[in-house]
Order: C-alpha cells, then sequence, then structure tokens
C-alpha cells in the first residue's frame, strides 16, 4: 500500500483496539461497525436487550471524538422530535427553526423499531441525502453523519417491523452474538470495577482538523482501493441471482430482488475492509465475509418461502455458493 493508506490502515487498527479495550466479546461488530463508518454507510444493531449495542455506539463516538446525540424511539414519539421544528418567538416577531438531536455526527437511534412506521421514515431523507427539511426550509446535516440504529427482535411484544425502504438504506443488519463464558467473566470484573480503558485517538488535532481527516479518510478509501472489473461482474452476478428467484416459474423465492443499492454497498464496504487486511485492492473474500450483514436484510422472502421457514440467511448463502468466484 501506499503512505497514505498504511496511515489509514494504522488508524482503524488504533480505533479498533481502542474500542476493544471497552468492549469484551464483540470483536466482529466491532469491526463490521468501522467498516460501516469509513463505507459512509449507517448500520442497524439486532439482539436481545442488555448486549452492550448502545455502549458499544457511544463507546465509538468516544474513541473517535465525535457529536453524538441519541433518541430512544418510543410509540409516542413525533417525526419533529426527531428532526426539529419552527418555533415563534414573540420577542422577535419570527419564527426560528429549533434543532434537535439529528443535527450530530453519530445518531444512536435507540430501539428504533419501537416507534410507527411515520417516525422511521423521517430518517429517509436524513440517511439518504445527508439533509433534513422542515417546513419550507432543507438544512444540511453536519458531516460525517451516520445513524447507528438498535432494534430488539421482531418477536418482542411492542414492536413495529422497519419498513423495506428504511431498512434499504442501512449498509449493514449487524445480528449480535452473545460473548464466551471467559468474555463474560471479563465483562463482570470491568463493570464491577468501574474501569473504562479506551480514550480519544485525535490527542494532538483541534476537533475540526480530526473530523476533516476523518472526511478525507473515507474519500480516499473510495477512490484509491482498486477495484477490478471481475470484481464488479461479481457483485452484479450475486445481485441478479436475488432477481432470478423473483421469476422461477412454479413457486418464487423472494418477493422481490435486492436493489443496486445492494451491490454499492458491498463494493464500498469491501474497500474498507480490504484496508483492514492490509491490501489497495479488493478480492472476493471481502464481498462473501460481507454478504450476509449487507444482503439478507435487503431480501424479502415470497409467501411460500416464509411458510415453509426458509431463512433470508439460507438464500444469501445459496446465492454464494451457486455464483462462480472470479
Amino acid at each position: 500500500m501506499n503512505p497514505a493508506l498504511t496511515h489509514i490502515h494504522d488508524t482503524l487498527a488504533t480505533i479498533k483496539s481502542e474500542i476493544q479495550a471497552d468492549i469484551i466479546g464483540q470483536d466482529s461488530m466491532i469491526e463490521k461497525l468501522i467498516i460501516t463508518f469509513f463505507a459512509g454507510g449507517h448500520a442497524l444493531l439486532e439482539w436481545v436487550p442488555g448486549l452492550g449495542k448502545t455502549k458499544t455506539i457511544r463507546t465509538f463516538a468516544r474513541v473517535l471524538s465525535l457529536d453524538t446525540g441519541r433518541v430512544s424511539f418510543t410509540p409516542d414519539l413525533l417525526p419533529s422530535d426527531l428532526t426539529g421544528n419552527e418555533i415563534y418567538r414573540a420577542t422577535k416577531w419570527t419564527f426560528e427553526i429549533r434543532k434537535w438531536p439529528i443535527f450530530t455526527n453519530i445518531l444512536l437511534a435507540d430501539e428504533i423499531n419501537r416507534t410507527p412506521p411515520k417516525v422511521q421514515s423521517a430518517l429517509l431523507e436524513a440517511m439518504e441525502e445527508k439533509k433534513v427539511t422542515i417546513w419550507d426550509k432543507t438544512l444540511d446535516l453536519p458531516s460525517p453523519f451516520i445513524v447507528f440504529a438498535t432494534q430488539n427482535p421482531l418477536e418482542h411484544e411492542g414492536t413495529y417491523p422497519l419498513p423495506g425502504a428504511q431498512l434499504d438504506r442501512f449498509l449493514m443488519k449487524i445480528v449480535l452474538t452473545y460473548p464466551s463464558p471467559e468474555d463474560e467473566k471479563r465483562i463482570f470484573e470491568q463493570e464491577c470495577n468501574g474501569k473504562s480503558s479506551s480514550t480519544k485517538i485525535n490527542k494532538t488535532k483541534s476537533e475540526k482538523r480530526w473530523t476533516e481527516d476523518l472526511l478525507e479518510m473515507i474519500d480516499y478509501i473510495a477512490s484509491s482501493v482498486r477495484v477490478d472489473e471481475k470484481i464488479y461482474d461479481y457483485v452484479s452476478d450475486i445481485i441478479s441471482a436475488t432477481r432470478k428467484m423473483v421469476t422461477v416459474p412454479t413457486t418464487p423465492v423472494l418477493s422481490y430482488g435486492v436493489s443496486t443499492r445492494a451491490g454499492l454497498a458491498l463494493i464500498r464496504a469491501g474497500r474498507v475492509r480490504a484496508v483492514m487486511a492490509g491490501r489497495d485492492y479488493m478480492l472476493p473474500e471481502d464481498i462473501k465475509s460481507l454478504a450476509h450483514e449487507i444482503l439478507d436484510h435487503r431480501i424479502w422472502l415470497s409467501y411460500e418461502s416464509a411458510s415453509e421457514w426458509i431463512t433470508t440467511y439460507s438464500i444469501t448463502e445459496k446465492i454464494l455458493d451457486s455464483v462462480r468466484i472470479p
């Protein structure tokens, strides 16, 4: 790698180790959060409460020295509670915009599936265009702007399924796992001692200069990691395979195939993974290793498939096995 990519590789490794100093037993989740951030995407974290989803995101923001805002998504939340509103100032005889938590670098959307779709859809414009419209004014969000949302499994009471348009805007859906007994013991010891090990990594730079550095790293990864034409073909074949499952003559396996955005997500995330692995070029393994997190939540099973207890994970696995690796 050239010196610039080597510097980025070392920075990503430092970020990962700093987060791991505080978050024990979730190394895979930490790596995928880093990939999501430097790919310029958003992530949805899912599993039962109490596994450290919220703590991980708070630690992530602290290590990167970025502003963070938290919104607890509840059934009575309104879209304006998330984005902001116009407030009349009697002393000035005018209206002014009051900005709410969405105007931050990292938005923690806590338990996003506990609020109705009306509020969930308020994030669509923000996640795609990095803008928010309040009444007749469109405002830019801070840069970078990343949504890290958490949700509990849908079989829990009081939850609302996320709409397809919302799910498609999450670059990854990361399903957590339980920590091992050894890691769980370390968590007990750390929490009972009340010690935090991670620190900020921009110790010598101003907050503004550090934010600019992060944006430059994101842009440099997107423009400097080489992607061979065969990798583009490989991603295209994977995406096309999902669409062919909609047109099966007898029984459609899927309701519809994944979008072009899914293919772009595979390439963007694969570039970051390549840099983390110490390469300035992508390999098919970069695509395969992230395919489940990027594709599973975008796949919609047909009624027949759902009734036979077919899972989106098995569909993605079947596609990866059937598409020829370049």
